[in-house]
């Protein structure tokens, strides 16, 4: 996962046996949203009627249909090669496109048919293309990763970090198609199949190897010998690709530009620095936070507010300074789960800690001592989706320890997020707890997606029902 995008480390790769499939899936998505209109046509109608179709009306729709799709594909870049290094991306981009889609169909009933649309069908339709298409894209994937699609390849020079930065990068990216067959250099690696020194490279490339690829790091070659490996590999049809050294000088991930002839590195820019998706995700938490608060709050504050108040008489809410976006600091809303204590804001709940309630423990254990959070989230404090924000103490504690600790308040905390789903929550009584939040929620920073956040929420729910071990 921390890992991100370093396939920009090979930002010009070419999988011969696989360019193909990317035209097998685009016109698989032309035929998956041609037939999600038909079947819809089909359902809403009870009939279909092959003459209606090729009238001009009928046909205009199908035609404006397909060139939409089409455009919008090309905007988004829905068919870039790398799209198919995380499922989540493409799914994501699919949504997005039908969602542009309907509003363009619409557009187009008003004023070019110059009627309304028949709101179930249209809804059908692209609901039917929304299925369809996801699962031929998931159905694509798997086609890409059967073993007929692997594809071998060599290293000439790197460093141990070099390595390990390219086998995840291929790993992520290709995930069980790329066979490392081994490395060329002059002082070997441990735990890396060496296959000899530089000068054997070109007698083992003119014995035509079943290699596809060659992946060339800085090593003590001269130019004249690379130029001459080059030329020995377009002979013998393999492809060659030169991996920066200077990889390692970034902190995290990073991109790939071209100005010219000249490709620059640069850091990466997180996908919620976009103005759009700033107001995708904040659309999102404010539908979230109002319908927590109109129809779940009303509901639960009541009983929660009389069991606490019956154990231990006092505030029912609790109010906490925590470090916020961009290092800002907030008051965070709680229902209180403690006894009234000076060490509120300086000592986090351990296991055991006398100074929790029967009913804290119970509602810390299920979350719902967080609701009320959803209110920082409607303000535009917080987000539902986030790094959980921590005590101002401890944020500075973290930051003289954690390199990348700050970085996570690059976005708004939130209610729950990606590491708390994935088991790190709770107290963090030990450094590497905390180094394992932070590289999730740096991680989640570099690869939002609103499909991230809505499956950050199920996973939280389904976590609460079912019972977790940190919770405290």
């Amino acid at each position: 996962m921390e890992i991100s995008s370093q396939l920009n480390a090979s930002s010009h790769t070419r999988v011969l046996r696989a360019t193909p499939h990317r035209y097998d899936l685009i016109a698989t998505d032309f035929i998956l949203i041609n037939l999600s209109f038909f079947l819809a046509s089909l359902i809403t109608y009870g009939v279909f009627d092959y003459d209606s179709v090729i009238n001009g009306r009928n046909l205009a729709l199908v035609v404006f249909v397909n060139i939409a799709w089409g455009w919008l594909c090309v905007y988004f870049d829905a068919y870039r090669w790398y799209e198919r290094v995380r499922m989540e991306q493409q799914l994501s981009k699919v949504f997005k496109i039908l969602i542009f889609l309907l509003s363009f169909t619409s557009l187009f009933y008003y004023n070019v048919l110059q009627e309304a649309p028949y709101t179930p069908f249209i809804l059908l339709a692209h609901g039917l293309a929304l299925i369809l298409v996801s699962t031929g894209r998931v159905f694509h994937r798997l086609r890409e990763e059967s073993p007929f699609e692997k594809f071998r390849y060599v290293i000439v020079g790197g460093k141990a970090e070099n390595l390990q930065q390219l086998f995840k990068a291929f790993d992520y990216c290709f995930p069980g198609s790329a066979e490392f067959v081994g490395r060329f250099g002059n002082t070997p690696h441990a735990n890396v199949s060496n296959i000899g020194k530089y000068e054997e490279l070109k007698s083992y490339l003119l014995s035509r190897p079943n290699i596809d690829k060659l992946i060339f790091f800085h090593s003590d070659l001269s130019l004249k010998e690379e130029r001459e490996i080059m030329r020995i590999c377009e002979t013998q049809f393999i492809d060659v690709e030169v991996a920066p050294r200077e990889t390692t000088l970034f902190p995290r991930t990073y991109k790939c530009q071209q100005l010219g002839d000249l490709s620059m590195l640069t850091l990466k820019e997180e996908p919620l620095m976009a103005l759009r998706n700033k107001f995708i995700k904040r659309t999102f938490d404010i539908i979230v936070s109002s319908l927590v608060i109109l129809f779940i709050f009303p509901i639960l504050m009541p009983i929660v507010a009389i069991a606490i108040y019956r154990e231990d008489p006092g505030p029912i809410f609790f109010r906490q300074e925590r470090t916020g976006y961009r290092n800002n600091v907030f008051r965070m809303w709680k229902f209180r789960s403690m006894r009234i204590n000076e060490r509120a804001n300086e000592k986090q709940a351990t296991r055991g800690d006398d100074r929790i309630t029967k009913v804290g423990a119970f509602l810390r254990r299920t979350s719902l001592d967080e609701f009320p959070q959803f209110i920082n989230v409607f303000l535009g404090q917080m987000s539902v989706v986030g790094p959980r924000p921590h005590m101002v103490k401890h944020t500075e504690e973290y930051a003289r320890i954690i390199d990348t600790f700050m970085i996570r308040h690059k976005v708004k905390p939130g209610v729950t997020g990606l590491a708390q789903i994935n088991g790190y929550r709770g107290p963090t009584d030990e450094v590497w707890k905390m180094e394992k939040r932070v590289e999730y929620d740096v991680w989640y920073l570099e690869n939002w997606s609103l499909l991230m956040d809505i499956r950050c929420v199920v996973m939280t729910v389904y976590n609460a029902i079912k019972g977790e071990e940190n919770a405290l």
